[in-house]
């Protein structure tokens, strides 16, 4: 393959028609089912277009935003492909950012016990995060992923080009994810994220962050496949991000995942200082970093009491007590930590 990076699960290609075509090569054409949403089907399907005649029904687009991943429209996915007669020797195509991504591997994961799939990440955020791991699933009650599944793609497609469709905001939301990869596990990936001008896209410096950080997430996941141990280090930053996430699509005013993120870092920061001495200055390069990039957190935010609930039903927690991954330094983290309600409420301040 004409790939940049690859391994076994994940390829950073130059030639997508060409990977495409070899991937699916087992699959007739008329056994192939592609799925997108409105912002994809627009921007990205003249990109993917043409390299199988694959039967025009066959393909399926779904309305965009993370409002949409949900159980209804899951059952669209299953109606849709089901009644064009899917079966086990059929292959499911994802191609979008992360909503879609989640949404079609638990559609490809649960449909007839479980299709082969291929994703084309679209986003920033989809291609650091959701191409590693095999993590899929939907929203419930409120809930960000909820219900879902772990299941490994056949394989998975990173295609730099779809970036140049991206706005600032979808970047930066990508971008978090990058930076979390740098704080938990490589402080001269941090280093170099710092360093990196966004504005002034240089696409083969991205590569090569982009892969670097798909490298860690892969090194974390290989030794901890079912997230018993080492895995929950992905989590830094996502218990309270996560919160916020959930009470902002509940408010009805929805904030990109990786801003959520960014600001939940900065307060698990904060509370990293209290509980393991992550240094302060090591905070406060943190926090200026992230103000800079994404702006300061909202008073919705700040004001943490009602987030405290939300994450109260977050997956990660035991024996009723709130879960957090924090940093030791830089570089170096630490799972299974807890704190309390007012330790949790005075960092998110800080933040």
């Amino acid at each position: 393959m004409n790939s940049i990076f690859r391994n076994s699960e994940v390829s950073l290609t130059r030639d997508l028609h060409a990977n495409l075509a070899e991937l699916s090569a087992g699959y007739s054409a008329g056994k192939i089912f592609l799925l997108f949403d409105e912002n994809t089907w627009k921007h990205c399907w003249p990109l993917v277009e043409g390299f199988r005649q694959i039967p025009h029904e066959n393909l399926l687009v779904l309305a965009s935003g993370e409002e949409q991943k949900n159980i209804e429209q899951v059952m669209r996915v299953w109606d849709y492909f089901g009644g064009r007669g899917i079966d086990r020797s059929s292959l499911i195509i994802n191609v979008g950012g992360g909503m879609l991504t989640d949404l079609g591997g638990f559609a490809a994961g649960t449909l007839k016990r479980g299709l082969p799939f291929i994703n084309i990440p679209t986003t920033l955020l989809a291609m650091v995060d959701a191409s590693v791991g095999g993590k899929s699933g939907i929203n419930f009650r409120g809930l960000k992923n909820e219900v879902g599944t772990i299941r490994q793609p056949l394989h998975v497609l990173l295609y730099l080009p779809f970036l140049k469709t991206l706005d600032k905001e979808n970047l930066l939301s990508g971008y978090a994810e990058m930076l979390k990869a740098g704080l938990i596990a490589d402080a001269s990936l941090w280093n170099d994220l710092m360093e990196f001008d966004l504005s002034r896209y240089d696409e083969e410096a991205m590569g090569r962050l982009i892969w670097r950080s798909i490298e860690i997430k892969k090194e974390i996941v290989d030794s901890d496949p079912e997230e018993k141990g080492l895995r929950k280090s992905l989590n830094f930053g996502h218990t309270i991000g996560h919160a916020f996430e959930s009470e902002s699509l509940h408010a009805g005013n929805p904030v990109p995942h990786g801003y959520a993120v960014a600001w939940g870092m900065i307060a698990e920061a904060a509370l990293s200082v209290e509980k393991l001495g992550l240094a302060v200055e090591s905070l406060r390069v943190m926090r200026d970093e992230i103000h800079r990039l994404y702006g300061r957190p909202p008073e919705g935010f700040r004001e943490a009491g009602q987030l405290i609930p939300w994450m109260k039903f977050d997956k990660k927690n035991t024996d009723h007590r709130i879960n957090f991954t924090l940093l030791e330094q830089i570089g170096k983290c630490r799972i299974n930590c807890t704190a309390t309600e007012e330790e949790i409420i005075r960092c998110c301040r800080d933040a």
